[in-house]
């Protein structure tokens, strides 16, 4: 199915200018999310070191003495450490994540500089996974039934309403580069329109020259 193009970016910038901008800017998201990251599994790693210690410590009391307490101080315990071991995974998949995108942006605004739309592939597929994850987040619920999924769930409607609303400006700016993507398609004829134009044509030589050569033989020589 083929559908129409964008001309310009945000009625703006032309398409080239536009992917430049989203470039630089989506590249200076990525690097404060990298910074983000980094902290975030820093501190991570401190509060595990800490739950550790802690556990050491309530393992020794228990063994000197046997109160009900510390008992129900290790399960809090080993469930703030289960805790931090989920978000240590978050922090580091976000940290991926973060160093993928801002490699992809590299790649996009190298592309963009130098007309190359092979190197507007990477961040395309980043962009396009990106907001697949997003789409698919707008359903993800503790409940079951697809009524309630479709209303929200037991989450914020404003928290899927922003979601939502990074969703369509994701896609905005993945289709103006798709745009710019194909405009650099054309331009290097890598597309070839095919226009039906009448043509009017002329008698075919072959005609002409047969009766030439016959006209040739039929004439007598003169000596």
């Amino acid at each position: 199915m083929q559908f129409g193009l964008l001309k310009h970016c945000m009625h703006c910038f032309n398409l080239m200018q536009g992917t430049i901008v989203i470039a630089i800017f989506e590249m200076l998201l990525s690097g404060f999310g990298i910074i983000f990251f980094i902290l975030g599994v820093t501190h991570t790693l401190g509060i595990q070191e800490l739950l550790a210690r802690d556990t050491e410590d309530a393992l020794e009391r228990e063994a000197l003495e046997e109160i009900s307490s510390f008992h129900l101080n290790k399960e809090k315990l080993e469930m703030a450490h289960h805790t931090a071991n989920e978000l240590e995974y978050t922090m580091y998949c976000g940290l991926f994540i973060s160093i993928m995108h801002f490699l992809s942006c590299m790649s996009l605004l190298y592309g963009a500089l130098t007309n190359n739309r092979h190197f507007m592939l990477p961040w395309m597929i980043v962009e396009i996974t990106i907001i697949s994850a997003l789409s698919i987040s707008l359903f993800l619920v503790e409940a079951d039934c697809p009524f309630l999924a479709s209303l929200g769930g037991k989450a914020d409607i404003c928290e899927r309403l922003i979601i939502f609303s990074l969703i369509v400006i994701s896609f905005y700016l993945w289709f103006v580069v798709y745009s710019t993507y194909k405009n650099l398609e054309t331009k290097k004829g890598l597309k070839h329109e095919v226009h039906t134009v009448k043509k009017k044509y002329a008698l075919p030589t072959t005609l002409d020259v047969s009766k030439s050569v016959q006209i040739v033989i039929n004439t007598p020589y003169e000596i």
